[in-house]
């Protein structure tokens, strides 16, 4: 038995599958129906709720079974969902919204820099490491500025940790605004725009618009893709400006920054369902499966996200994390306000 299995847990595994088909069976009840529960938001709050009964030792042991769905799982659903996007989606795309995402990252980074270490004193590291989560692609970015920026394994802990309390407010905020606030943009698309463009990671962006209206998604989710489609021209830039002290021999330069695969597989994938059209048949399988694997990846999601965290990671950081959260939704709504897209 290799390390990768050692390392996983069949009671994680099982607490996993259970919060996720379970959301799955409940979602399709007529009382889940009338109150707009999708089968993701009752992944994720079903994960949230068995998060606090684990103790820390079972959240440790847990630990590598939940990445799994988070990571490998959730990517491969993602990928999957470029067959449920229709080709005139991404054509009514159009270029504003790729100037739109590059603005606000730019905004993210330079405000984390003066917030960050000039306003709270923090490090120019863990600035760096929360504004790329907050900006670009939420945890996933954080990881990737990591070998950039050489933060400490405690900042990182602390980005993740403020990327993930933000983004899960944003799913609670934005499905809101929408039911609420339905005049703040001129169209459902512009908010689609906007959660695509200001919510943290890839998951909490398909569950804010899932709960907004799941015709919605498809917009959001192609203007996050394009947020993190730009996270290597974003490192190369920050790693240019921004040059610690290498280790191991190893100059900043010589450090690589690549896009994330599964952002490449995704456009793959859009390109071949526009080209190769599925069988009715095949493409309603592929979404069944695709709906189980974004469930999945919700309950780990949910179970990964405990309250402690905020303890962990310290006024400083936080007070950082909520400025750039409160400038994204500020400057993102503004943006689309005036120039409607």
């Amino acid at each position: 038995m290799n390390a990768f299995a050692r390392d996983l847990s069949l009671p994680a595994a099982v607490l996993t599958l259970t919060c996720g088909l379970g959301a799955l069976s409940l979602a399709s009840l007529p009382a889940a129906q009338a109150l707009g529960l999708s089968a993701l938001a009752l992944a994720l709050l079903a994960g949230l709720v068995l998060a606090h009964t684990l103790s820390r030792r079972q959240r440790q042991r847990a630990a590598s079974t939940l990445n799994l769905f988070k990571g490998p799982v959730l990517k491969a659903a993602i990928v999957l969902y470029a067959l449920r996007i229709p080709l005139d989606a991404v054509k009514a795309l159009g270029s504003g919204v790729i100037l739109l995402d590059a603005l606000l990252i730019a905004m993210t980074l330079a405000a984390a820099l003066l917030i960050g270490r000039r306003w709270l004193g923090m490090n120019t590291d863990a600035a760096l490491l929360i504004g790329a989560g907050s900006g670009i692609c939420g945890a996933a970015a954080v990881l990737a500025a990591e070998p950039v920026v050489k933060g400490k394994e405690r900042d990182v802990a602390m980005a993740v940790a403020t990327v993930v309390l933000f983004g899960s407010l944003n799913m609670l905020l934005l499905p809101v605004l929408f039911h609420w606030l339905p005049a703040l943009f001129q169209s459902e698309r512009d908010f689609a725009i906007y959660t695509g463009a200001t919510v943290q990671e890839v998951a909490q962006v398909i569950v804010a618009a899932n709960a907004m209206h799941p015709a919605l998604v498809d917009t959001a989710l192609l203007t996050k893709m394009v947020r993190i489609m730009m996270l290597a021209p974003a490192l190369l830039v920050l790693g240019s400006l921004y040059r610690p002290p290498a280790t191991g021999g190893q100059t900043p330069t010589q450090r690589q920054v690549r896009v994330p695969l599964f952002a490449l597989l995704f456009l793959g994938m859009l390109m071949i369902h526009a080209m190769v059209p599925l069988p009715t048949a095949v493409q309603a399988w592929l979404a069944h499966l695709d709906d189980v694997l974004l469930a999945l990846a919700m309950a780990a999601l949910g179970l990964t996200t405990h309250l402690g965290l905020l303890r962990q990671a310290g006024w400083k950081p936080l007070l950082l994390g909520a400025s750039l959260w409160l400038l994204l939704l500020v400057a993102g709504g503004l943006a689309l306000h005036l120039w409607p897209l």
